[in-house]
């Protein structure tokens, strides 16, 4: 009898312990509406609170300006309050409209529960039998999302929902696939298995509600959104990646990051991430052209897109977590292959242990996530 099954169960019972003392001991040194370390409770979810106070007064233009959303974010937290500033396309603003309405604790709770529920239903649909959606909404991505309140459940339940629905319903899937433009750096290799599955219907869904949430955002925020952030937002953050020194580095398990880590120049950094993006690319082609499980396949595809874009965070890494579920049950189920066991495991702890190896000097995650790929694509084969 395989040990392994019940192994996997083991270290996912431990890791789950660790994240809920973790998250325990995190929410007893909430302070008003800021956690022990001087920060917001949930981070990063202050960016979509002050965004929609912002809309709320009149002040959106200065969305878009770094030194003046960072001034209306210590309005509120105080003046010691560190750096944040806006980085989305204007049309993720509609995802925050009226939530300043609610006390800074509570909309954040609000925020973190109905993402929680989204992705359970869209894991459910992804996997109709088995336990892994509840697997899934345990996951130590989860426990990072949570941590630093993004949008990493809304993001996964419009990528897991997209593609449980696109044998069936390719119109309602594109639709889905349209609204994750928020986050495009999640979705650029979507189009690539769209076409290699011919899925005329679900592109032409894709691009007229990419079309309308845009045409929604100028319609309710105005055309200047889209120039201030094409002439300030876009310029701040490519700066940002290259120059700024912080904790994002150590959340990025990107090609792009690791090289930037390891002291290589930017030129070759930059080459070596174009190059590695097209190879995921042209390797998402081949698998959707052919034969095999399609949840592995869109596992494939999940993990390739963190190896092909070079801004990726821990954060959104519950397609990662859905992935090394997808590869856990298909050996479960038929046997564990050389190697696979210690694969998923890696990447399934990832999302907490990808910040300690970049502050180290050890940048690995995107060698993880290229074996994980590596072994999807042989049970493909």
């Amino acid at each position: 009898m395989d040990p392994r099954p019940g192994l996997v169960l083991s270290l996912a019972g431990a890791v789950l312990l660790i994240c809920l003392a973790l998250y325990g001991a995190y929410m007893s040194s909430w302070q008003g509406d800021r956690d022990g370390l001087k920060h917001a409770v949930g981070r990063d979810f202050i960016n979509m609170w002050t965004a929609s106070r912002l809309v709320e007064g009149g002040r959106t233009p200065e969305i878009f300006d770094q030194d003046l959303f960072a001034a209306a974010q210590r309005q509120h937290m105080g003046a010691d309050f560190p750096f944040h500033f806006w980085s989305y396309p204007p049309h993720t603003l509609l995802l925050s409209w009226k939530i300043s309405a609610l006390p800074y604790r509570m909309a954040f709770s609000v925020w973190i529960l109905s993402g929680l529920v989204l992705m359970f239903f869209a894991a459910r649909a992804f996997w109709p039998v088995g336990p892994w959606p509840w697997f899934l909404l345990l996951a130590p991505s989860s426990f990072a999302n949570i941590f630093l309140g993004q949008n990493g459940f809304l993001s996964a339940a419009l990528a897991l929902g997209g593609f449980a629905l696109l044998p069936r319903r390719p119109v309602l899937a594109g639709i889905l696939f349209g609204l994750l433009t928020f986050k495009p750096h999640l979705g650029i290799l979507i189009p690539i298995a769209l076409i290699a599955l011919r899925q005329w219907p679900a592109i032409v869904a894709a691009a007229l509600t990419t079309a309308l949430f845009v045409g929604a955002s100028v319609l309710v925020y105005g055309g200047d959104v889209w120039l201030w952030f094409w002439e300030q937002t876009i310029p701040y953050q490519l700066r940002f990646m290259v120059e700024a020194k912080g904790p994002f580095q150590a959340m990025m398990p990107s090609w792009f990051m690791t090289g930037w880590l390891i002291g290589l120049p930017l030129v070759l950094v930059q080459a070596v991430q174009a190059a590695l993006a097209l190879a995921a690319g042209i390797l998402v082609y081949r698998t959707f052209r052919g034969p095999g499980d399609c949840r592995l396949k869109v596992s494939l595809l999940f993990v390739a897109t963190f190896l092909a874009s070079p801004q990726s965070f821990n954060y959104d890494m519950g397609l990662v977590s859905a992935a090394a579920l997808c590869l856990g049950a298909v050996a479960i189920a038929h046997g564990w292959r050389r190697g696979e066991f210690l694969a998923v495991a890696l990447c399934w702890i990832l999302p907490l242990t990808v910040m300690p190896l970049n502050a180290l000097g050890a940048p690995i995650g995107p060698l993880l996530l290229a074996g994980l790929a590596v072994y999807l694509y042989r049970r493909l084969v």
